[in-house]
Parts: structure tokens; sequence; C-alpha cells
């Protein structure tokens, strides 16, 4: 099974019409029911999207971790945790919010050609298993992407919004 890694630049002043508009909204009548979803609607109305991973977006599991417990790069944790949290819990697929701060801070960490291939198939091979030769180049790839996207965050007003799913 494979998933879309999607990726977005907000403003942070959206992100609580963002999660307003996660709920999914469910109306039941005796004979019907209406189901109302705005999120994809509002992204596509309020954030721009940018290019996609081409491949399955569940190797972000891996490397998001890869990168916190081998390169000391945190984009896991910053101010807007809960807000990813309720996003999550709203959409029931996984969002990462990334900071004008952590692309300060981890830009340059992140540059592709930093990263082995043998490195991340060991790490993988350790961590899940899934230590074949397509993962961890899908996984470079996934690096170039985040490296390249996290790029566009232009300052503290603008946010880098990560959807799997």
């Amino acid at each position: 099974m494979s998933a879309i890694a999607s990726f977005y630049i907000l403003d942070t002043t959206k992100l609580d019409e963002l999660s307003k508009n996660a709920e999914i909204i469910v109306k039941k009548g005796f004979f019907s029911k209406k189901v109302t979803d705005n999120y994809w609607e509002f992204l596509a109305n309020n954030a721009t999207e940018l290019k996609k991973l081409d491949g399955s977006g569940y190797v972000y599991a891996n490397l998001l971790v890869y990168l916190h417990e081998e390169k000391n790069v945190d984009l896991l944790t910053n101010q807007y945790d809960s807000i990813a949290k309720e996003l999550v819990d709203k959409r029931g697929n996984s969002h990462f919010i990334f900071t004008n701060t952590q692309k300060t801070s981890f830009l340059l960490q992140l540059k592709p050609d930093l990263f082995s291939l043998t490195e991340i198939q060991k790490f993988n091979q350790d961590f899940s298993e899934e230590g074949d030769e397509e993962t961890a180049k899908l996984t470079l790839d996934a690096i170039k992407l985040l490296h390249d996207n996290l790029g566009k965050v232009q300052n503290d007003n603008q946010l880098l919004l990560l959807i799997i799913g």
C-alpha cells in the first residue's frame, strides 16, 4: 500500500482555519447521510501546493526519525505540534509542520549530497527491516524534495506542511 506525500506552503495566519476545515462533518438524516469535507478545497484556495514525492510517502516516517537520531536534525518538534496533532486526529493521516526556524537551523544539513545510499539502507534495515536499495533510493529522493520544499519557506509567517496519506 502506498501513500502520497503532499507539500504545501501555508501562511501561519491560516492555521486555525486549516484546523477548523480539517474536520469532516457528517449529518445523518432519517434516510440519508450528508458528508461535508472542505479540507482539500481550503488548501487549494489558501496554500501553495509544491512538488509531491514520486513514490510512497511512507518513506518520510523512517526518514524523519533517521534525521533526528542519526543527524541531529529535529524536524519532529516545534511550536505547532499541537496543531499538527489536531490535524492528524481530524484527518486520520500524518501531518508534519516545518517552520522557518527549522529551515534556518537545518537546511544546510539536508543537502542531498551529504547522504549515502549505504548509510540509509543500514538505518532502514535496523529501524524497520526495509534495507532494500529501492527504498533507500526513494529515501534519497525524499531528502532532496524535503530540502527543496523547505527552502521555499521565506519567513516566520510561512510554514511547510507535509501530508502523508
